[in-house]
This record gives C-alpha cells, sequence and structure tokens, in this order.
C-alpha cells in the first residue's frame, strides 16, 4: 500500500512539473531541472508544490541551495528561501535570502544579494541573473 502512494505521489509531481513546462513558451528549455527536498507537499487547491528542507536544485550548470521552496503553477515561478539561499556554478557564486526562478531562466536575487563571476563582485537588495545555456 505504501509503494502505492509514493508512486501516486510521483505521478501526481510529475505531471504538474510536466503541465508547466508545456505551458511555457516553445523556445523555453526547462528541461534540465532537477529538484531535490526532505519533503515535499502538494497544494492543488492553490497549484503550489512545496519543498521543505535540504533543497538542491541543479539547472544548466548551475547549482542552488536553500531551507525551503515553492513552484507555483499559477504564477509559473520557482522560489527557494535560505539563510542564505546560494547559487554556484563553475565561474559564478552568489547568494541572498530569496532566489526566484522564473521560466526564462532569468534569477532574481533578493535580500543582501551578492554576485561574483569573473572576479568582479555585485552587492545589492536586487540582483537579475540570467542563465545562460552556453556556459
Amino acid at each position: 500500500m505504501l509503494m502505492l502512494k509514493r508512486k501516486k505521489i510521483f505521478l501526481i509531481f510529475f505531471g504538474y512539473l510536466y503541465s508547466t513546462i508545456i505551458i511555457a513558451d516553445e523556445d523555453l528549455n526547462l528541461q534540465n531541472i532537477s529538484i531535490q527536498s526532505d519533503k515535499v507537499t502538494i497544494d492543488e487547491k492553490d497549484r503550489r508544490l512545496a519543498f521543505k528542507d535540504n533543497i538542491k536544485i541543479k539547472i544548466e550548470n548551475y547549482t542552488i541551495l536553500g531551507s525551503h521552496a515553492s513552484l507555483s503553477k499559477d504564477n509559473e515561478k520557482l522560489e527557494i528561501f535560505g539563510n542564505p539561499t546560494s547559487i554556484h556554478s563553475i565561474d559564478m557564486n552568489g547568494e541572498a535570502e530569496v532566489l526566484v526562478i522564473y521560466p526564462n531562466k532569468s534569477i532574481d536575487l533578493i535580500g543582501n544579494a551578492k554576485l561574483k563571476k569573473d572576479d568582479n563582485l555585485i552587492t545589492s537588495n536586487l540582483i537579475t541573473y540570467q542563465i545562460n545555456s552556453n556556459e
């Protein structure tokens, strides 16, 4: 019985993410994204997935770490919260209180944001960064 519940939750979760990708514009590529967490909660009423504890998100060559996250189907964005939340790639490091990822792979770093790329350090309350598939 427990195995059937796990399969059902996986199918609901996969269907939710897959339908979000289909709704997005055709030229957007969100196929290379994975989200790991200790706990996932599905809120069908609010059309939202909540991830809690030890969040690890891989998108392209980037790794994002946080304490909890929320994926909204209506707003089409993934919000990651932490103290701080961090994003890393081979040539870029950043951190902020909140990271927001949009379907076009634009990322907002919000609250005490820091971004270091190519030996340049940017600090601000809001930094917007665009993930390039070529990196």
